[in-house]
């Protein structure tokens, strides 16, 4: 899958007089140009010192984070952070580096449609402010193609399957709702989608979501999902001389029926290390 690299730098040179104090290089980055409702926003800052006296974080007596994001609409308004970011300074040596990944979503109210902007700042102990140049990016609505309610009052949940243009390709996204609770869990990307029929999709005996959907032609993916929308299992399949389709039991016990299943690489390993113990050779044909 192809992603857009999205990257603003931040330098800071001091003059000879303050170089003993700081030179640091801050970067922004996010790895696509727009993101589903709901879903994660994640970025990276990363921060390398590039002067010849360790940046410490630990002794500064300031009551402001080492570091912030600021996040505004396209139109100019604040997002005020609904939540503040815990994370721990780190101590920069001379040359030393550190990158520091974070998701914007549990943080700032970036859930509208539209355009935003991202800012990475860093307060430096010196009382100095490092900022990069805003980062733009998107949030859309995504098309839903599959949905279902389960359950009834204040726990009913709505399941919903979208697929979400991310130019150049489409993935597609599980999102459950609690409607009574005003509550939206994220959204989880299940991978790319290629719209080769509908993706299958149903529910085992233990109320856990089997979603099955072509991610490439002759190439499938399915993902077990809980009501609370963590992945319990995820598997790569491929089609034979059929394709690989869901098989439901009377108990609502959920398998694979048609196409194979592609082991994980540290499985196959495992696989021959045990069939080699045993004196078994592995099928060549």
């Amino acid at each position: 899958m192809k992603f857009f690299r999205l990257l603003v730098p931040a330098l800071l040179l001091l003059t000879p007089a303050e170089r003993g104090v700081a030179q640091l290089d801050l970067r922004l980055e996010m790895s696509k140009a727009a993101y589903l409702q709901y879903s994660p926003v994640p970025c990276t800052v990363r921060i390398r010192n590039l002067g010849a006296e360790p940046v410490n974080w630990t002794d500064a007596a300031s009551e402001k984070p080492w570091l912030e994001m600021i996040v505004q609409a396209i139109d100019g308004l604040m997002v005020p952070p609904e939540k503040p970011l815990e994370i721990s300074p780190p101590v920069l040596p001379p040359g030393g580096s550190a990158k520091i990944g974070l998701d914007l979503a549990p943080h700032y109210l970036v859930r509208e449609p539209g355009g935003y902007q991202v800012r990475a700042c860093v307060h430096l102990p010196s009382g100095q402010t490092l900022w990069t140049e805003p980062l733009t990016f998107l949030i859309g609505r995504g098309e839903v193609i599959w949905t279902v309610p389960r359950g009834e009052g204040r726990e009913r949940r709505v399941f919903s399957l979208l697929k979400f243009f991310e130019d150049p390709n489409v993935g597609l996204y599980l999102r459950i709702e609690v409607p009574e609770k005003n509550l939206v869990f994220p959204s989880l990307r299940l991978g790319s989608y290629l719209p080769l029929g509908k993706p299958q999709a149903e529910f085992d005996s233990k109320n856990h979501l089997h979603v099955l959907h072509a991610v490439a032609a002759g190439s499938y993916r399915l993902t077990v999902v809980n009501p609370e929308g963590k992945i319990l299992r995820e598997e790569s399949w491929q089609a034979g001389a059929g394709s690989p389709a869901l098989r439901i039991d009377p108990d609502r016990q959920i398998s694979v029926q048609g196409g194979s299943l592609i082991l994980p690489s540290h499985l196959r390993e495992q696989l021959s290390t045990l069939q080699a113990r045993s004196g078994a050779v592995p099928d060549s044909r």
